[in-house]
């Protein structure tokens, strides 16, 4: 506050000055070069619009600074979902201030010079119809009235040091505008006006897509056709050279036929052709237009060998794409977006060194997150790379062989051998799933709601040798966040987690009683992940709860250990779901325990758990106690009354016999 002049360390924020012209200036010059060299994105739009907030808040103090405060705002509003709808029609207006009064300007000041050339007025008589001015602009609002606008001096003034657009650049961005908020009427008459062909067919190939008997998008494509040929082709039956310069400009593109226009290509082709020959390939889809476009460029045309490659993958023909997407990019190697679609290519083709590295440039060449730098691309980045390291795996494994067969050769003989094939990637295995996991990490953190990228972090975390258990805990609790259900539960993680961070560690606090883990440790992480998080989602996964029973074993919570126990043997024989011991109750109409074998042996070894923590800590559980035994052959009693018409004489069978034998007193 020392360096704030007196004057203004008892400004209101909400109370400010008016600005100077040449402070508006500033602030809109300012707020022009960050929406020039800044990434499009919300961060800049934020960045940009409170300094033309801050111009329009003011007086206005000139018709030129004024408007282009209006237009800088326009802009940031027409990429919001909310005030879209504001942004264009302010654009309009400002548009219509500048053409439209120019225009009419133009046409008053021609009339008043052939007036005064001529000496004596004429009056004429003509009974014709007058015919309408062609490509004449509108005002799309009620004409303004002459208090509110500015004369040519004032309008003037700063044109050089605001650096405005000129008129046919803000009518083609108006045009784009409509154009984003599907109001392809409007923006087709000013694309006909500027004489921008190419938009044109888009727009009335658009406007196809709401085709119909009698409605406006009728024959759009049609159109759209003629309009390219006429641009692009000589008339039907013409034979003499014909050039753009011979094309006539004032047809009324309505009355165009695609059938006029089937003769040999003009010469030269017009600065434009190989766009408008894209577009006349993505219309008919024909690939000889792409190839037509790529060949007039002089191989320079991206977009040809990209709508190319587009066309081989609807025809499944995976190289072809993929050699013209190397074409497309070795004119322009800063598109994210052939990079990506290119790795997309390769890691179909299973050629993984290749998309891995069409995927990392992707990454690289990316200016924002929806430029290339997504979850998709990252994910992507990860499987390319994780298919390196089974390809690397592989080679070692048969490398392995090869020594194992020939054990009279020396390992390091092999050293010297000439690879019969190129490896898939330089690097060791371990290195490459790091790079992969790390991928599907950054990807996640991108896409925080997709749980299969969390699941892929799940399955990396889980085969690097120490397991990464706090990505593992990570990506478990956000998959269980997005899923909600113990279906989303990988007991086999869950049994790693546990036997390597927690079983096989020691207590440190030596006594009696339940065991606290130390915060921060591992060991106190996927204890919470199992009590706070998979147990509440248990409700038929006996595997589950044999799980929280170790765990509690672990712990030295016993009580709760027999809890887990006992819920583990109900939900296993079915009485978690309502008590279902029946065949009926079989989910889906798969069959029970009581048919189905593989269930029987899960419902025998849930009962033998169940005797076995009883029998070794009942005791030490006061609301048990010497009760143990009884419920510990009540529980088999159970199973064993149900499974006898079905099961009696089996293995399992006489296992529970076992069991009871050895708990009569």
């Amino acid at each position: 506050m020392r360096d704030v002049p007196d004057e203004l360390k008892e400004l209101e924020v909400d109370d400010q000055p008016q600005l100077a012209a040449l402070d508006q200036i500033i602030l809109l010059t300012e707020a022009t070069l960050k929406d020039a060299f800044s990434p499009t994105d919300t961060l800049t739009s934020e960045e940009i619009l409170p300094f033309a907030v801050r111009v329009i808040s003011d007086k206005s103090t000139n018709w030129q600074i004024y408007t282009q405060a209006l237009l800088v705002r326009s802009r940031i509003e027409v990429h919001r979902s909310r005030t879209v709808e504001r942004g264009v029609l302010q654009m309009q207006a400002v548009v219509d201030q500048v053409v439209v009064e120019t225009t009419a300007g133009e046409e008053s000041a021609t009339t008043e010079t052939k007036e005064a050339e001529s000496d004596i007025p004429v009056i004429r008589v003509n009974d014709e119809e007058v015919k309408p001015v062609m490509n004449k602009p509108t005002s799309f609002f009620p004409a303004v009235k002459p208090t509110d606008t500015a004369p040519a001096q004032v309008r003037l003034q700063y044109i050089h040091t605001l650096s405005s657009p000129p008129r046919w650049h803000l009518e083609s961005e108006l045009a784009y505008s409509w154009a984003s908020v599907g109001s392809l009427v409007s923006a087709l008459e000013i694309f006909k006006r500027l004489r921008l062909w190419a938009e044109v067919a888009l727009c009335l190939a658009s406007a196809a897509q709401n085709e119909d008997e009698d409605g406006r998008g009728s024959g759009g494509e049609e159109k759209a056709k003629a309009v390219l040929r006429w641009r692009l082709f000589r008339r039907t039956g013409t034979e003499a050279a014909q050039g753009p310069e011979d094309v006539d400009e004032d047809v009324n593109i309505d009355d165009l036929k695609e059938a006029d226009y089937k003769g040999p290509e003009l010469s030269p082709a017009p600065p434009s052709a190989p766009r408008m020959f894209c577009i006349l390939g993505d219309i008919e889809n024909d690939p000889a237009y792409y190839e037509r476009a790529w060949e007039i460029s002089s191989n320079r045309f991206f977009r040809a060998q990209k709508s190319l490659g587009e066309w081989y993958l609807q025809q499944k023909n995976l190289e072809r794409a993929k050699e013209a997407y190397e074409k497309a990019i070795a004119v322009n190697r800063m598109s994210s977006e052939l990079w990506n679609r290119l790795g997309d290519i390769s890691l179909r083709l299973g050629q993984f060194s290749d998309a891995s590295d069409a995927f990392g440039r992707a990454i690289a060449s990316a200016d924002n997150i929806v430029g290339g730098e997504d979850a998709r691309t990252w994910s992507n980045l990860g499987s390319a790379l994780y298919s390196l390291y089974l390809e690397r795996v592989k080679e070692l494994k048969l490398k392995q062989e090869r020594v194992e067969a020939e054990p009279s050769k020396e390992a390091s003989d092999y050293l010297d051998d000439e690879p019969t094939e190129k490896p898939a990637k330089e690097g060791d295995p371990a290195t490459l799933l790091s790079q992969a996991l790390a991928a599907y990490k950054r990807g996640a953190s991108i896409s925080h709601d997709n749980w299969r990228i969390w699941d892929n972090v799940v399955t990396l975390g889980s085969r690097l040798r120490p397991p990464a258990v706090s990505d593992i805990l990570l990506a478990l609790r956000n998959i269980i966040r997005i899923r909600n259900t113990e279906d989303a539960l990988d007991v086999n993680i869950l049994r790693l987690l546990l036997n390597e961070s927690v079983i096989s560690q020691q207590k440190t606090d030596g006594g009696s009683g339940v065991y606290e883990p130390p915060r921060g440790t591992a060991e106190r992480a996927v204890c919470d992940l199992i009590e706070t998080l998979i147990v509440p989602l248990i409700t038929v996964r006996s595997e589950l709860w044999e799980l929280a029973t170790r765990e509690r074993v672990w712990r030295r919570d016993y009580a709760g250990a027999i809890d887990a126990a006992e819920r583990a043997w109900r939900a296993a024989i079915g009485a978690a779901a309502g008590g279902g011991l029946f065949p009926s109750s079989g989910k889906n109409g798969d069959k029970s325990w009581l048919e189905d074998k593989g269930k029987w042996k899960m419902v025998v070894g849930r009962t033998d758990e169940l005797v076995s923590i009883l029998e070794n800590y009942g005791e030490d559980v006061p609301e048990i106690g010497a009760k143990w035994r009884g419920k510990a052959r009540s529980a088999v009693r159970s199973v064993m009354g149900k499974a006898k018409e079905n099961w009696e004489g089996s293995e399992e069978w006489e296992a529970l016999q076992t069991l009871l034998e050895g708990l009569k007193l």
